[in-house]
């Protein structure tokens, strides 16, 4: 044994010098997918910081935009004030003007009338001429001494008059008066409205002047808004088109970055598998030196009990059994509450828990004796060892050997399944030793 120990730790040494090297390329290798990981998602965060700053841009042109329609709106209500302004005005204007012609043409009737007294008037002067003629001797110089209000006795010399000139030419003189009165006072209406008609002019003027003022103003607000909304529209497209290529830069990226995580998946999942391996190798290598080392002691034995010499002969070793299964052991040798029965009962093996399809490992080398369907084991193999050790493998989905195959240690035999009385996919495995069952547990490396 202790020459089979020399020979294990030499193959563990000579697999180190081995795959060292290699384990070192291989943490290099995903190392540097890890840096360009690294490095793609800075690129990412520096591409979504440029698409915050050209949204925070958008808003900003967004704003202005706003500003400046607020003050268009405010330049229109205010051309609407004014244009109610205006349109009052020319309605007072066109009363104004109605008033002034109406006055115009009371100023011409009075005139006429004026014109008509006159004559009158100069006929009743012809008539009373030739009786008061001393009387009317101061007509010759005042012709309207009647009619003024500065002579102190004023009122006296008209009683004398009146009396003298009697009712008819008082009559006449009454409503010579009373013409020019009404005459005096159209001229004074019409002034009046020829007043109101200029002030309602120049209210106008001013009520035009200030809306041109607001319409240049806003026609100078319009054609901004116009301006920055055709610069807001051409600079939205330009971003949105600038976002796009951004998102699509991230999205590459994103891309580029899962199919180096992949990579990296891969390439940790076929470093896993190398160095499953390389431990199976090794083990296998190490097995194999042991069951070389066992067929040895047998023929040993064997040539012993050829010669007669039985009193030194050993009883045969187990082989060294590999793992027939990757996963890890479950329910164990000895009695228990049977799963589908719900009683105690003697398990004469171990259990795996393992998924449909996964392989099973011949455990040692030997010959295949059974490979059939056995009530309660569902489909089952047996492998004989030599020295009575034999292993079974029990709830197979599949066979891979035949009866009579001799098959090596860690060679594919079947495939895991349920069948027979299971609850679910695993494998049955047991240790046999003359056919007596025997707890797994105490031959292989759980």
């Amino acid at each position: 044994m202790c020459k089979a120990s020399r020979v294990i730790v030499s193959i563990a040494v000579l697999l180190s010098l081995v795959f060292t090297p290699a384990g070192a390329a291989q943490d290099s290798f995903i190392d540097q997918r890890q840096q360009q990981i690294e490095e793609k998602r800075q690129e990412i965060a520096q591409r979504q910081l440029e698409q915050e700053q050209l949204q925070r841009e958008a808003l900003f042109a967004i704003r202005e935009l706003d500003v400046t329609d607020a003050q268009i709106e405010e330049v229109d209500a205010r051309l609407r004030e004014v244009n109610s302004w205006i349109a009052a005005a020319e309605t007072r204007l066109g009363s104004v003007q109605l008033a002034q012609a109406a006055a115009h043409t009371r100023v011409v009737d009075a005139q006429e009338r004026a014109v008509d007294l006159d004559e009158e008037i100069a006929a009743i002067r012809m008539q009373l001429q030739g009786q008061v003629v001393q009387i009317y001797l101061d007509l010759v110089y005042k012709p309207n001494f009647l009619l003024e209000d500065g002579d102190p006795n004023r009122l006296a010399r008209r009683q004398f008059y009146v009396e003298e000139l009697g009712a008819g030419a008082q009559a006449l003189i009454d409503r010579l008066r009373r013409v020019l009165d009404d005459q005096h006072a159209a001229v004074q209406q019409a002034e009046q409205a020829q007043a109101e008609i200029a002030q309602a002019q120049a209210d106008i003027a001013e009520a035009l002047d200030e809306l041109s003022e607001l319409r240049e103003a806003q026609e100078k607000l319009q054609e901004e808004w116009d301006r920055k909304r055709s610069e807001l529209l051409v600079q939205i497209e330009v971003e949105a088109q600038v976002q796009a290529d951004i998102e699509n830069e991230i999205s590459g990226l994103t891309q580029a970055i899962s199919a180096i995580e992949d990579e990296i998946e891969r390439e940790r999942e076929r470093i896993r598998l190398e160095e499953e391996r390389r431990r199976r190798e090794a083990e296998l290598a190490r097995l194999a030196e042991l069951e070389r080392q066992r067929q040895a002691d047998l023929a040993r034995l064997a040539e012993q009990e050829r010669q007669g010499q039985f009193d030194d002969i050993e009883i045969p070793a187990p082989p060294e059994f590999f793992r027939p299964v990757t996963s890890k052991a479950g329910s164990g040798f000895g009695n228990r509450i049977h799963p589908i029965f719900g009683t105690v009962r003697f398990h004469s093996g171990l259990d795996f828990a393992d998924n449909m399809g996964d392989p099973i490992f011949a455990a040692a080398s030997g010959t295949v004796t059974e490979a059939r369907y056995r009530e309660g084991y569902g489909n089952t193999i047996q492998i004989d060892h030599g020295g009575g050790w034999s292993t079974l493998y029990a709830h197979l989905s599949q066979f891979n050997v035949s009866p009579g195959n001799r098959v090596e240690i860690g060679q594919t035999i079947g495939l895991v399944g349920s069948t027979g009385w299971s609850t679910g996919p695993h494998l049955h495995f047991e240790v046999r030793y003359r056919g007596s069952p025997r707890d797994p547990a105490k031959y292989i490396d759980l």
